[in-house]
């Protein structure tokens, strides 16, 4: 099935925003966490503390994707085509992580490491936070999407529909509720379940319902004023989203940001508005494709880059903040483009072969 060009945009932006936000203001190897009196770092930091919300709107646009893409197979080739997809860039980012080791470079955890490459370290309920903890998201993903799969081959149509909708409103009436609207700490466990899987759920589900709609309203030839409050709609809304994710403000709700994403996926996804058309462009798809070996090596980089140049050279960072920011983004595009070409593709391609 033909990409979405202009969802790949989204997706182009959702991650670049998540690299310069661990990359500059959160996680334990960032550089505010590291030098937190660098007057440069702190505007970082006011920037984009609220990007971590991006993984929302991942988590959005999975849940579309498995509407858009959906086809019958069994739970086990499911399975199987989600591991094939996501765990051979985690391993390899494992197996950069054990060398570094060696030099002290990064502090391993073993154990951990082998539920964060089975993706089971956040199936629903935090087991393990594993060398990189932003792979919570990759097990908080897999564990969602098959619990959507399992509703898509319930035969009752009735209670199919009312799983789609029932499941995404109480995950995120339950965080609501624990976290007063905070989708924060995706590692903390509440009784059975954990933030990044309620949010996973909650999430895809209603990238699914946005699927739907999707598919009942794409093809449809609409009115003058209908295409008129959509462009003003698409402005509105990705005018709020950047504001939202590179914007200093105080934290809102999120469940705002996630209503405002839906809104402008489905939007982007009849393509009737100008941004939509102008964003459809085959560059996004050719960029979209870096996009996940990007999340799995970027705190794989930046770790290493502390433990072994930073941290010795703190006063190039304090005098250097900008140089130094620089230098992480490249080295995190550069580690990405040839993780994908050396690793995510070859590897994908030669598993699909042995499981046929």
């Amino acid at each position: 099935m033909d990409k979405l060009k202009n969802i790949e945009f989204l997706r182009v932006f959702l991650i670049s925003v998540i690299i310069l936000l661990h990359t500059t203001a959160y996680g334990s190897w960032s550089l505010m966490k590291n030098f937190p009196e660098v007057p440069q770092l702190k505007f970082f930091h006011d920037t984009f503390i609220q990007s971590n919300n991006s993984v929302e709107g991942f988590f959005l646009i999975a849940g579309f994707l498995f509407i858009y893409t959906f086809k019958n197979q069994s739970i086990k080739d499911f399975i199987v085509k989600k591991y094939i997809r996501l765990s051979p860039v985690i391993l390899f980012a494992l197996i950069v992580c054990a060398i570094a080791s060696l030099w002290h470079v990064i502090k391993l955890r073993f154990w951990d490491d082998i539920l964060v490459v089975l993706l089971m370290n956040n199936f629903g309920y935090c087991f393990a936070h594993g060398t990189t903890p932003v792979l919570w998201f990759t097990s908080a993903l897999f564990s969602g999407l098959l619990v959507y799969f399992c509703i898509s081959n319930i035969k009752n149509v009735k209670v199919r529909k009312f799983l789609y909708i029932f499941l995404p409103l109480v995950s995120y009436g339950v965080l609501e509720y624990l976290q007063h609207g905070s989708f924060s700490s995706p590692h903390k466990n509440y009784l059975i379940f954990n933030v990044g899987f309620l949010r996973a759920v909650g999430g895809i589900g209603f990238g699914c319902l946005v699927g739907f709609l999707y598919k009942k309203f794409c093809g449809r030839i609409l009115s003058l004023i209908y295409k008129i409050l959509i462009n003003l709609s698409e402005i509105g809304l990705l005018g709020f989203i950047v504001w939202w994710l590179i914007f200093p403000h105080k934290q809102y709700n999120c469940i705002f940001f996630v209503i405002a994403f839906a809104l402008l996926l489905f939007l982007f996804s009849i393509k009737q508005g100008i941004i939509s058309k102008l964003t459809d462009k085959n560059l996004w798809v050719k960029l979209g494709r870096y996009q996940y070996s990007f999340y799995v090596i970027h705190s794989v980089a930046g770790k290493i880059l502390l433990g072994a140049l930073w941290q010795n050279n703190a006063d190039f960072v304090k005098f250097h903040p900008y140089c130094t920011i620089s230098v992480i983004i490249i080295t995190i595009i550069l580690a990405g483009i040839l993780t994908y070409h050396l690793v995510e593709k070859p590897c994908t391609g030669l598993l699909k072969q042995l499981v046929k």
